[in-house]
């Protein structure tokens, strides 16, 4: 990434004024962290980083909440900065989107936004293939080997410009949180795996609190998306189409395994639902079948109309359902000829979330959608 387009970047960026001082050209990399209502969990995350990083990778908290939030956990945030303004956390960077009128509006993909934005703007510019921004929550204490490993693995893979990193989420507070969260974690593996069984370049876990990039792919795939939820999902789905994406198996990441309303969908809310009787929604072994028939597919002949007769009915029905056919044949004409350059077409257009959703909906050997 060259200057110009770094600052095409920053110039649509969200930047907030960092306290104490400006942490820009201090550090080599960044952990970026929102904060919203977390006097209780952040001490033990902050204190499991000042045993895990070195002296290079700074810290960047985003304390934060909305408008509406309940009174309790503004009176919270607002605590929290006190306490960082007297020097209470010491080495660590905040930015305050809690007090009147610096509050924010679009959730955590926006605070999440704020402060790696801020993080690669504070970077030093001409080592943006190096740097690593990092995401991380404030209820995530990590391991102490934790940037011995992230920095291990990108020094290692030269090529690849994302990381997911594993989580093992703390122990439940009561036995039926902890049956509800390791649910939840073998239902997470177990959709990763029959991803990655399927042939998909999107087997990858997506958590806000473990994933990290290096600044040149943050850049270069748009940012931190500004959502409400989700927020990490879209942003690893758009840093696996300009980069090679990997991930790290053992995991360095102790996530609360706590139910949450902070958020619309994730795992708080998902072990909420456990919590109160429901049951997580499961894709059939069919619908992962049919995904591992088109995928099988995808190769350098992929043109039409000779690709299209070798899919199932109900394959080629959900395809041109979302308008697939109609493209294609444009996608085809302004795609090199080179090896390889079709199928990362392909998948440009059948991301996660149309894998996700071509989960929810395909009936293998049909013409219709469940």
């Amino acid at each position: 990434m060259n200057r110009r387009e770094l600052d095409k970047y920053l110039r649509k960026a969200l930047l907030r004024p960092v306290e104490p001082e400006s942490p820009a050209g201090r550090f080599r990399h960044f952990i970026a962290m929102p904060v919203m209502d977390e006097l209780e969990e952040l001490p033990g995350t902050l204190a499991s980083l000042r045993a895990a990083l070195p002296p290079e990778v700074g810290v960047l908290l985003v304390v934060n909440h909305s408008p509406d939030t309940a009174p309790e956990r503004k009176a919270h945030d607002l605590e929290l900065l006190k306490q960082l303004r007297q020097g209470v956390y010491p080495g660590v960077f905040w930015i305050d989107g809690a007090s009147p009128g610096k509050e924010l509006h679009k959730g955590v993909g926006e605070a999440r936004r704020i402060g790696m934005d801020t993080a690669l703007a504070c970077l030093p510019p001409d080592d943006l293939e190096n740097a690593i921004i990092v995401g991380l929550d404030a209820d995530s204490p990590v391991s102490r080997d934790y940037w011995t490993l992230i920095s291990g693995w990108f020094r290692d893979h030269p090529n690849h410009g994302a990381l997911s990193i594993r989580v093992r989420h703390r122990q439940g507070r009561t036995p039926e949180e902890e049956t509800a969260i390791r649910k939840y974690e073998h239902f997470m593996q177990d959709y990763v795996d029959r991803l990655k069984a399927a042939g998909s370049p999107y087997a990858f876990f997506t958590i806000g609190s473990a994933m990290a990039v290096r600044a040149s792919t943050y850049a270069a795939c748009g940012g931190m998306r500004v959502r409400s939820g989700g927020e990490d999902f879209y942003f690893m789905q758009a840093a696996a189409k300009v980069t090679q994406m990997g991930s790290l198996d053992e995991p360095v990441v102790y996530p609360a395994p706590r139910p949450s309303d902070r958020v619309p969908f994730g795992t708080g809310p998902a072990v909420r639902s456990l919590l109160a009787g429901e049951e997580l929604e499961v894709y059939s072994e069919e619908a992962f079948a049919a995904l591992k028939a088109l995928l099988e597919l995808v190769n350098d002949d992929l043109r039409l109309p000779e690709w299209r007769s070798k899919l199932a009915p109900g394959t080629a029905a959900w395809l041109e359902n979302r308008g697939f056919f109609r493209i294609w044949p444009g996608v085809v004409k302004n795609t090199p000829q080179l090896p390889g350059a079709l199928p990362r077409a392909f998948h440009q257009w059948f991301d996660a979330l149309k894998t996700l959703q071509f989960l929810r909906t395909i009936l293998p050997g049909t013409g219709k959608e469940a």
